[in-house]
């Protein structure tokens, strides 16, 4: 098995939590913490179908999960987000995703983004290039950060003074700001062209590791800048961002 298994395998993954989540709508929703941090029967039952699929497949691999899965392996791990912009999926906005990347000692090796809505396949392989539904995807050309479209998140878990000043300088300094509700579909669009940068600050590995890659195999820049995470279409962008942030 190579890194072509492991991207089939990765764009199978998303499209097994896709058609669990579909089939889950309007099943029950729990609050993890506050009102707007949820979590569906689908994430759960999308999860528990993702582990025990990769026990089967990759039973050497570890796997970490955003509602808790958590499988020792032997060097290589799994994130799974089965469903990406819960709070999204549970009010009926249409705007969520399914994503995996696979991890090694390099980094992201392979990753899947599956937009359930509108059938749209993001994949990528590191030093192979990203693609959506079979085409190749390369970044938008960077504006400077006065004419970029940037997309950021901020809700209650993540609103400290430090925070909301940077927000409140990112408001002022962007050209357009969007906030979806689904940072690794964000990210997609950025490897897309649809956007030109992306951040947010304390970012889980599985909201990062697949949509990152994404973005570095079109073409863009992705890094961590103390507790912000970037994406963006070009350097200069990274480092206009970095220097509000």
């Amino acid at each position: 098995m190579g890194v072509d298994d492991d991207l089939a395998l990765a764009e199978r993954l998303v499209r097994t939590a896709s058609g669990i989540a579909l089939d889950s709508r309007g099943g029950a929703v729990e609050r993890k913490g506050l009102a707007t941090d949820v979590v569906t029967e689908a994430d759960r039952r999308a999860e528990a179908a993702l582990v025990q699929l990769l026990a089967a497949e990759r039973p050497g691999d570890g796997v970490v999960g955003e509602e808790g899965a958590a499988v020792a392996g032997d060097g290589r791990r799994w994130l799974l987000d089965p469903v990406d912009g819960t709070l999204n999926f549970s009010v009926g906005i249409p705007v969520w995703c399914a994503a995996v990347a696979l991890l090694d000692g390099n980094g992201a090796l392979v990753s899947a983004v599956h937009d359930t809505v509108h059938d749209e396949l993001f994949s990528a392989a590191r030093g192979r290039g990203a693609h959506r539904n079979g085409e190749a995807l390369r970044v938008a050309a960077a504006p400077a950060l006065a004419e970029a479209t940037v997309a950021t998140f901020v809700d209650a878990r993540r609103r400290d003074d430090r925070v909301r000043e940077a927000t409140n300088a990112l408001t002022r300094s962007v050209g357009a700001m969007r906030a979806a509700g689904s940072g690794t579909l964000e990210l997609a669009w950025v490897a897309a062209g649809r956007l030109h940068a992306w951040t947010q600050p304390d970012t889980e590995p599985w909201d990062w590791h697949p949509g990152a890659l994404l973005v570095v195999e079109a073409g863009g820049v992705a890094r961590v800048h103390g507790r912000w995470h970037l994406a963006a279409a070009g350097e200069a962008l990274v480092r206009e961002l970095e220097a509000l942030l």
